[in-house]
């Protein structure tokens, strides 16, 4: 199993837009319904930074390959793009879970 995490750095005032994006375009429930994914995370830092942190649960790189190579992605991007004058997107990161515990 893996995790990816993708993070965008916003001005303060810009926050909001970019998280009212997500939610307009419904991105995190597009990506489970049309991907393998098995859970997806939007967070806003808590200090008032302008960090977004998205990240997503996926059961193997080849399923995440498969989400990054939809079509739909291309005309998302396009539009945060655009929200996203003047935001700092980091590079995603992919990690592999070597062990987790729930409740």
């Amino acid at each position: 199993m893996i995790r990816t995490v993708l993070s965008l750095k916003a001005t303060p005032e810009r926050v909001e837009d970019v998280v009212e994006f997500f939610s307009l375009h419904d991105i995190l429930a597009f990506s489970l319904e049309h991907s393998e994914a098995l859970a997806s995370e939007l967070s806003v830092r808590t200090d008032g930074s302008g960090e977004i942190m998205v990240t997503e649960l996926w059961p193997s790189t080849e399923a995440y390959q498969g989400w990054i190579d939809n079509p739909w992605r291309d005309q998302s991007n396009e539009k945060l793009n655009k929200i996203l004058d003047g935001v700092e997107v980091g590079e995603g990161k992919t990690f592999e879970i070597r062990q987790s515990v729930s409740s």
